[in-house]
């Protein structure tokens, strides 16, 4: 970071030379933003166009009465100061993203009113300008692409016209016999780089809107959380930590008056089968084995007993009417193996 000093030293174009060309450097590294040295850099080209910003205001360049041939093309050049602030601050890395946003969109609000006052600004930016200072939420996203293709189309442009307009700037050099042609094409070469700002500027001050309520719902978050987990913690000292599973099987449903005591869904029959259907193909099981069967048993549906089988009493010698019984039950039980063979009743799937 350069001392107080040797910004003392400088004049105010050589403070705008230098920090233009850190930003233009900045733009085209191959650093990380996050990296220590980019940082540096970002911090170092702030430096000299803030001390260049203010000595644009204490020596009063520029004024609201004024209009744009008034200027000459030297200090013309100066307007840009703040829309080259706006850029740098956006490439601050610090934990407060939205004082960054903040603070640069103030700087691209600054040179964009700057601009408009000197009629810099053409009429279709004069729209987007108004829409992001109203923050017009009705624009169509139809509307909202086709001024940002329109928008690109026309950056391409400008970046070409500044490009041929430098290449013949330094061709050209210092011939006293063109002087003339040399401060209109340097002047033309200024005004395409404030319009080129112009459009970067619209297309930051829009994407700083849209990054500052996604930063806000952080916050915000952020908040929450913190307002939570201190509640949680207090209640987890004062109350006994309960199953999830179980919260609220133990409670009614509705008071005595009809209101809610817990959140419930209600379903139809159509949502209902949907849950069937995208399920479980059946019930899973709420209880054990053992469990079923000891619940059973207390029910009385399981008949206790067995052993042994009981031994087959024995015919009495002098019993002739239990021994024909037994001699007919045998016959009758060889007449049916004969009868029915083993495998008769299977038919190969034959019919």
């Amino acid at each position: 970071m350069t001392s107080p000093t040797e910004l003392d030293g400088l004049s105010l174009g050589q403070l705008f030379s230098q920090g233009q060309l850190i930003l233009t450097e900045l733009e085209d590294s191959s650093l990380s933003s996050i990296d220590p040295v980019y940082q540096a850099q970002v911090a170092k080209g702030f430096q000299m166009l803030s001390r260049a910003d203010d000595l644009v205001s204490k020596l009063a360049i520029f004024s609201d009465n004024e209009i744009l041939d008034d200027i000459n093309t030297n200090d013309l050049k100066f307007l840009l100061i703040p829309a080259y602030l706006g850029n740098l601050t956006l490439k601050i890395n610090s934990p407060d993203r939205r004082s960054v946003l903040d603070k640069s969109r103030d700087y691209l609000q600054k040179f964009l009113s700057a601009c408009q006052d000197h009629a810099l600004v053409q009429k279709q930016d004069l729209s987007l300008m108004e829409q992001l200072q109203h923050k017009a939420p009705n624009v169509a996203a139809s509307q909202q692409r086709d001024q940002k293709i329109a928008r690109f189309k026309r950056e391409r442009a400008v970046k070409q016209h500044i490009a041929q307009l430098r290449q013949q700037l330094d061709a050209v050099g210092n011939k006293e016999d063109e002087d003339r042609d040399v401060d209109d094409m340097e002047r033309e070469w200024v005004e395409a780089l404030i319009e080129l700002e112009i459009l970067k500027a619209l297309e930051n001050w829009h994407a700083i809107e849209q990054e500052m309520v996604m930063v806000k719902e952080m916050e915000a978050m952020k908040e929450m959380r913190e307002k939570t987990g201190r509640d949680t913690s207090v209640d987890s000292r004062e109350a006994p930590q309960t199953s999830r599973a179980n919260w609220g099987k133990d409670k009614p449903m509705l008071s005595k008056e009809g209101r809610p005591l817990q959140p419930f869904v209600i379903m139809n029959k159509r949502e209902q089968l949907k849950s069937q259907v995208f399920g479980y193909g059946h019930n899973l099981p709420t209880m054990t084995i053992d469990e079923y069967l000891e619940q059973e048993m207390e029910r009385g549906n399981i008949i206790q007993g067995g052993g042994e089988e009981p031994e087959k009493p024995v015919i009495d010698d002098n019993d002739y009417d239990a021994q024909d019984a037994e001699t007919m039950k045998k016959r009758e039980w060889d007449e049916f193996v004969e009868a029915n063979p083993r495998g008769a009743g299977n038919r190969g799937n034959k019919g």
